[in-house]
């Protein structure tokens, strides 16, 4: 018998949108044969799984896709917080850096656009909550876009941890012009430890799990990182490279290049279900407007983490929240891909 309302929840929605599904193909289907415009399902699919929570995930299943960040509008730093007992969030509204503290030293994934960045949000966050910078032994790069490199040289050169991105996009980064020394991005850091798919990183009682997830990058890395929450061991899944391909086979140029969207599909399938496999209970991301850790410091889960009481559950931690999370990004990609295969119509009804 199921005692998770959590679950009950998340079952009554599937079966809810299955029912839904059911009913729209026939009614939209004309007598001549199938809607050209069927893939638009998917759509209705994510929002019935998004309920009133997770609304902000739907932003990928808009046709023609739209960059997720220019919703953010203007950017503001997030108070450093402590999310979990080991997990410390330092970033902005617009993209995200994370700390794992453990016994020997300190896992630092990303590291936001630029040094000033970089030395204002994460060491001055690091100092905030009693952190000692010079602890920083790794530095995990989640993909070889500057929006999550663009602190790292100062990082590399300043405390010294060992940096880690996949082989392909280290690849990708070392053919990109010389950064503008008055832009927005920072230098790349220097090569230093490749990630394989399967790998594992332990340092002190924490060991992360890296998967290769072509896609958004063609090195994109994911995790599993395994926290506690007043003790209580959970399981987080970190998808590594949000934002569809918006052709099916590679595109771009170094900086920018994606692995296309069937790998992209492939990869986050497959990830859904390493996920399942091993017991995955909530969700973090590198944008904070995916997956609501910051917002705004009133309505995200940040604010209602520093809100909650001690008896209170983790607003991080939900079995159900967590599978219909990843069922919206899948129907998003089911409806980008249809949307791709039928030639990109334009869309504005489906009549």
């Amino acid at each position: 018998m199921l005692k998770n309302p959590t679950m009950l929840v998340a079952i009554a929605i599937l079966a809810a949108v299955a029912i839904a599904t059911s009913v729209r193909a026939q009614e939209s289907a004309p007598a001549s044969g199938p809607d050209p415009k069927a893939f638009l399902d998917h759509a209705e699919n994510a929002k019935l799984l998004a309920a009133n929570d997770l609304t902000a995930v739907v932003v990928d299943c808009i046709i023609p896709p739209v960059s997720a960040a220019a919703s953010v509008g203007k950017v503001i730093d997030a108070p450093p917080a402590k999310v979990f007992d080991q997990l410390y969030y330092l970033g902005m509204n617009s993209v995200a850096s994370w700390a794992i503290v453990t016994s020997a030293g300190i896992i630092q994934i990303d590291s936001l656009d630029n040094p000033e960045e970089a030395q204002r949000i994460i060491i001055g966050g690091y100092k905030k909550l009693g952190l000692d910078p010079t602890q920083m032994k790794y530095l995990i790069l989640t993909h070889g876009h500057n929006d999550h490199f663009g602190g790292s040289k100062y990082l590399q050169d300043t405390y010294h941890p060992h940096v880690l991105m996949s082989g392909i996009d280290w690849d990708m980064v070392a053919k990109l012009p010389p950064t503008d020394p008055g832009g927005k991005f920072g230098p790349p850091p220097a090569r230093d430890m490749d990630i394989s798919d399967g790998q594992k990183l332990t340092l002190g009682g924490t060991t992360i799990t890296f998967y290769i997830t072509p896609g958004h990058t063609p090195g994109t890395v994911s995790m599993l990182i395994p926290v506690t929450d007043h003790g209580q061991p959970h399981l987080l899944s970190f998808w590594g490279g949000s934002a569809i391909p918006r052709s099916l086979e590679p595109t771009g140029q170094p900086g920018r290049m994606d692995a296309g969207l069937s790998a992209y599909k492939q990869s986050f399938e497959r990830f859904f279900k390493l996920g399942e496999d091993a017991g995955v209970d909530g969700y973090i991301a590198n944008h904070p407007y995916r997956d609501l850790t910051f917002v705004d410091g009133k309505t995200d889960r940040i604010a209602k983490n520093q809100a909650r009481k001690p008896s209170d559950p983790s607003p991080f931690i939900d079995r159900g929240t967590y599978i219909r999370y990843m069922m919206i990004g899948m129907e998003c990609i089911d409806e980008q891909e249809g949307w791709v295969r039928a030639g990109k119509p334009e869309i504005a009804s489906r009549n």
